[in-house]
């Protein structure tokens, strides 16, 4: 190999080798947070119940609703996982954000195209010089290589956001699965509720109705005066009144059902109407540590990952400021029939031609604008930050407020049984009495009213218990595993896009899944820590690897 042509390739793998090794802009390590040692703890007062929860006892990951001992809640939450819409949407995000890190990917590598080109001109003034009619043609094949050195790092941090971005998507699904569990859930245990509430009103109904009758009697036989049979009458009215807004919000709680489960809004009353609800609080519940949140909950997952893919895109607007370096070359063959190139084949040997460049690209009157850019992502970066660390703050919080709902509704559920029987030996006592002409009808009106008001409130307190303890579960991470696993979508509209768009396996195939564990992502051969949540120094794999 001649001298020359070995520097040359010298200088070009060295730098090569250099462009691998620079990367401006900042590497992205974990927020630090504010987190409490350990939760409020629930202690038995008057006003309040103790849970005994277990802070070094973890829920259920996976399947907690399986704790209120109803079938058909299991159903609906099956159902409801593999037909809602909302979730599907964000699945086919993932598969956005991969094929835009495969886009990504392709930065880094040199550009190669072939173009060819065939030109045919007739010019009366040639007909001597080329000794035809003047025709003129000119016919070549080129393969052209061009590459911008990535030297300081834009390609690969690009690829860094790409895949965080990614990850991000992922981490965003199971937190949209997090969440839809909770509504399917809460929505359940209101449709119970309003079921309840509506035969508690029945149920006052009638017994004031046969109050209206007794008054009634009475009245005609001259033992009451007409003002206890209005007053008799305007009571029945008014509890029937009630009934009607009760059934509408009935309707509309499994008209909302319907559509968490990705059917028209007739679907829940026509599969589950004649259904009955079992729903019981759970024995126990394991809360944790609030530091476990940093891995338990896949929304603070995201918010890790969004925050830094915003950090690589630091590093993408500061390498603008630096010189790029580009290589370009050629290799094609030309022909034409005037000229030197004029005789043989396009493809003989003798017509071929090569061609090496490189190039260098600085800004200088733009620069005052690229700094700008910068400045204005890192203040993106930073609010990444602050809402990454107000996240885990909230998390926090929406732990404690459920441990809070759930041990004042625990309180109330007794309060209130012990006075539904004491309302009804009232409410008996009070139309005994009237019967027997001791007391106006205004006391039959006031305790029958009272334990309407009271069975009302014991069924809804109730509920506030069980939408505690969902609220819990939710504001745990209950639901997610702790793995990123792309999920599958449905065979349908895998059918319909693959028919619509070359996507080849990536709907289909299933990669390796992320595992969290202590705070960290790992790959399924990876090894954990010793111990502790020890922060990450990068959150994404290694340069150029691809999405699962």
């Amino acid at each position: 190999m001649p001298k020359n042509l070995r520097l040359s390739v010298t200088l070009l793998a060295s730098t090569v080798l250099l462009a691998g090794c620079f990367m401006v802009g900042p590497d992205f390590t974990r927020p630090s947070v504010k987190s409490a040692n350990q939760y409020q703890s629930t202690t038995q007062t008057e006003f309040t119940e103790s849970l005994g929860e277990n802070s070094n006892k973890i829920l259920d990951p996976v399947e907690w609703w399986k704790s209120f001992n109803d079938p058909t809640l299991n159903a609906l939450l099956k159902e409801a996982a593999s037909q809602n819409l909302t979730l599907q949407q964000t699945a086919l995000r993932i598969y956005q954000l991969q094929a835009q890190l495969g886009v990504s990917d392709a930065t880094i590598l040199p550009t190669i195209a072939l173009s060819s080109t065939y030109a045919n001109t007739r010019n009366s003034n040639l007909q001597e010089i080329t000794n035809n009619s003047g025709n003129l043609t000119f016919n070549n094949a080129v393969i052209q290589l061009n590459w911008e050195l990535d030297f300081w790092g834009k390609a690969r941090r690009g690829i860094e956001s790409s895949l965080n971005s990614y990850l991000s998507s992922v981490a965003a699904f199971y937190s949209a699965d997090v969440s839809l569990t909770a509504d399917v859930a809460n929505t359940y245990i209101n449709i119970r509720n309003n079921e309840e509430l509506i035969a508690v009103a029945k149920a006052n109904l009638a017994l004031q109705k046969e109050s209206l009758r007794i008054a009634g009697a009475r009245f005609k036989y001259g033992a009451t005066s007409m003002l206890d049979l209005s007053q008799a009458q305007a009571q029945y009215e008014q509890t029937k009144a009630q009934i009607p807004t009760l059934i509408a919000n009935l309707k509309k709680t499994q008209n909302a059902m319907s559509i968490l489960l990705g059917q028209p809004p007739d679907y829940y009353e026509k599969k589950y109407g004649d259904t009955k609800g079992s729903l019981k609080p759970p024995n126990e519940l394991g809360v944790g540590m609030p530091r476990d949140l940093l891995r338990r909950r896949p929304d603070i997952l995201q918010a890790e990952f969004s925050a830094a893919s915003q950090s690589s895109l630091i590093g993408v607007n500061k390498a603008l400021l630096f010189p790029t370096f580009t290589l370009g070359g050629t290799f094609g063959y030309a022909t034409s029939n005037f000229g030197p190139t004029s005789s043989g084949s396009l493809f003989s040997w003798g017509n071929n031609s090569t061609g090496i460049s490189a190039g260098l690209y600085l800004p200088l009157f733009y620069r005052g604008a690229l700094v700008d850019q910068v400045r204005v992502q890192d203040a993106v970066f930073q609010q990444s930050i602050l809402a990454y660390q107000n996240l885990v703050l909230n998390a926090q919080k929406e732990v404690e407020d459920s441990l809070v709902t759930i041990s004042t509704s625990k309180s109330a559920v007794v309060d209130y049984s012990r006075a539904v029987i004491a309302a009804k030996s009232a409410a008996d006592m009070a139309l005994g009495r009237y019967i027997a002409g001791q007391n106006d009808y205004n006391t039959v009106i006031v305790a029958q009213q009272s334990l309407l008001n009271i069975q009302s409130s014991l069924v809804q307190t109730k509920s506030n218990e069980l939408v505690g303890y969902v609220g819990a579960f939710k504001a745990l991470g209950g639901g997610w595993s702790a793995e990123m696993t792309p999920p599958k979508l449905p065979e349908m509209m895998v059918a319909e896009m693959t028919d619509r768009t070359d996507w080849g396996n990536v709907l289909t195939k299933t990669g390796e899944p992320f595992n969290v564990q202590a705070g960290k992502f790992l790959l399924p051969n990876q090894s954990l820590p010793a111990e502790g949540v020890a922060p990450m120094k990068s959150t994404t794999p290694t340069q150029g690897s691809a999405a699962p």
